[in-house]
């Protein structure tokens, strides 16, 4: 599994509520039920204008196909904002929804 920290500062600081509405919409048109993605979490501070999404992957690359130029771009264009990306192992994730832990292979 792999883990992907994209970070991004978005500097109009658009208020929490067009933010979500954003957020709602890429959730139900592009991620939910992904293949290969796992969960992504959206998050966002109205006070500082910083976004960050973590995103749990099945493998670094499956995670690394689906963050491209194109990618970058688009994400650019859309917030005005470049993000900048990190990438982890993902050695265990706890999952108290279903009450496991899920270990990497």
């Amino acid at each position: 599994m792999a883990t992907v920290l994209v970070r991004y500062h978005l500097s109009n600081i658009p208020p929490r509520s067009d933010v979500m509405e954003i957020m709602m919409l890429s959730a139900q048109n592009k991620f939910k039920g992904l293949p290969h993605l796992h969960s992504k979490q959206f998050c966002y501070d109205e006070k500082t204008g910083d976004g960050l999404s973590v995103y749990l992957w099945d493998s670094r690359a499956n995670a690394e196909a689906f963050f491209t130029k194109e990618f970058i771009d688009n994400f650019t264009e859309k917030f005005g904002a470049v993000p900048s990306l990190e990438y982890y192992d993902t050695l265990l994730t706890v999952d108290n929804r279903v009450g496991d832990i899920v270990v990497e292979e």
